[in-house]
């Protein structure tokens, strides 16, 4: 069975939560998986996506094309326009493209022409209404431990800071970081420790890794989520975690010590964070998340998938 992964990527390769699921399905031995990389947005950008997505698929060489991204899967169904077969495809639904108004029309107008559609969270039931399964994102739970005080000692953090990591790059409204410098300022001005806020940008997986575990809380006050990937690698990094009730962060965190999930308010963030800096808290029992979200159970669910489309 081979598979097509069609993804718009950030910085001109493959995201690392596409590229990694990927990866699972292929310890599969029946499943190859290759990857094609719309370069471009907007309606040319699409457009020419969609007649080399087409002229790939006319190749007869793939079984089916799995889009990741509402706004990407737009170049498949547009690819069904210019092929000669008729394309087998499965779309997964991260979040953003659903939650977003923008976006949403064009997802949900996708939807009704793919064989099967992936859903994150289950609060993105109310827009797919036919042919769909809620299957959260995976992660690599493979992780090795033990690299905070060299990677603290690599960025010259003492135990005097208080490292607080954003959950995403500071340039992403939809994160809200107007919100998450306001709750840094008040931290850093009725703290004794010295606070160090960091954007969750431009590392490779490795190195997010370590920086988790160097770190002493991740922060997150988005406006919208799907399953955010970033709290579940948190988890398994044994970061304490504080944020808001958004996407499926509750069912994430739930059970989980040290995960935070609280009303988005200035004042409540800085009370959590002035605690967990005191403590010097970290999660001990990741066990729901390393047994929910590993990768190798998500995969099992998407290959079922793929059996179904094909029969």
């Amino acid at each position: 069975m081979k598979i097509l992964f069609v993804s718009r990527p950030k910085e001109a390769k493959v995201n690392p939560f596409v590229r990694e699921q990927a990866l699972a399905l292929e310890l599969n031995p029946q499943v190859l998986v290759d990857h094609y990389l719309i370069q471009k947005g907007g309606v040319f950008g699409y457009y020419h996506a969609s007649k080399e997505i087409a002229a790939i698929w006319d190749s007869g060489e793939y079984d089916i094309i799995h889009v990741h991204n509402g706004l990407s899967s737009f170049a498949v169904i547009f690819a069904k326009i210019f092929s000669k077969k008729r394309i087998n495809v499965v779309i997964t639904f991260h979040g953003t493209d659903i939650n977003k108004i923008s976006e949403r029309i064009f997802s949900i107008t996708a939807s009704k022409f793919s064989a099967h559609n992936i859903l994150v969270s289950s609060k993105m039931e109310k827009y797919v209404k036919t042919n769909y399964s809620i299957i959260p994102c995976g992660i690599d739970t493979d992780v090795e431990l033990g690299f905070r005080e060299i990677t603290r000692e690599k960025f010259g953090w003492s135990k005097e800071d208080f490292v607080v990591l954003f959950s995403s790059g500071f340039d992403k409204k939809v994160k809200d970081p107007e919100f998450a410098f306001a709750v840094i300022e008040k931290l850093s001005k009725s703290s004794s420790s010295n606070v160090k806020f960091i954007e969750l940008k431009g590392y490779d997986r490795q190195e997010a890794n370590h920086l988790m575990q160097a770190a002493d809380v991740m922060l997150m006050c988005s406006k919208s989520e799907g399953s955010p990937q970033v709290i579940k690698e948190s988890i398994i990094n044994r970061l304490p975690v504080v944020s808001n009730d958004v996407g499926e962060v509750e069912e994430i965190c739930s059970g989980v010590d040290h995960c935070f999930v609280i009303e988005k308010d200035i004042d409540k963030y800085v009370n959590v964070l002035s605690e967990i800096s005191k403590s010097s808290a970290r999660i001990t029992n990741p066990e729901s998340v390393l047994k929910k979200f590993d990768n190798r159970l998500i995969v099992d669910d998407i290959f079922k998938i793929y059996k179904n489309v094909l029969n």
